[in-house]
């Protein structure tokens, strides 16, 4: 990247990395984890919509092609996604004030009840996760795989050009860290 030069990195540390890095890239996408995920609220939804409805749920409003592309799937799977997500009454569409040509997505008041009731079952599986972490531990995590994320969708962005909004959940960059170990 630009303007920085990069710090030599252990090989064996780089190959944890990238194995630890498949391991959660595997599981953010496992459909059966997600079903589970819904189970847990009360909801059965089958695991690729999921995505579809929490992708759309960070960005608020959107057209199917820009969802498409934050997904990184094709418009013809994430249209057939949007309409049976917009027949169980998840997801509404709307004239775009600007351009009355072009549909805006948006999650329902329903879909975004259970998008919220999906976030906190994902924040509640993670609390279990690192259920014997000590807190400063859990803190210095969220700071350095937030930072992480960030360096690799600039990398990404920047090698192959494609832009992806929202690459934080909040779509803010990641804050540093500020507690010290005691």
């Amino acid at each position: 990247m630009t303007g920085t030069k990069p710090i030599p990195a252990d090989a064996r540390h780089l190959a944890d990395i990238q194995a630890a890095l498949g391991v959660v890239a595997r599981r953010a996408k496992d459909f059966e984890l997600h079903e589970a995920l819904g189970a847990r609220v009360g909801y059965r939804l089958e695991g690729p919509y999921y995505g579809t409805l929490s992708r759309l749920g960070l960005v608020e409003r959107c057209t199917v092609t820009e969802l498409a592309d934050l997904l990184g799937l094709e418009l013809s799977t994430v249209s057939r996604r949007v309409k049976v997500l917009e027949d169980r009454g998840l997801v509404v569409r709307e004239t775009s004030p600007t351009d009355r040509r072009t549909s805006l997505l948006r999650l329902s008041p329903e879909g975004r009840d259970l998008f919220e009731k999906l976030s906190s079952s994902w924040r509640d599986m993670l609390a279990e996760v690192l259920d014997g972490w000590d807190p400063f531990s859990v803190e210095v995590f969220a700071e350095l795989f937030g930072r992480f994320a960030a360096a690799l969708e600039g990398y990404a962005t920047e090698t192959t050009g494609h832009r992806h909004a929202g690459a934080t959940p909040t779509g803010a960059a990641p804050t540093p860290v500020t507690a010290r170990r005691p």
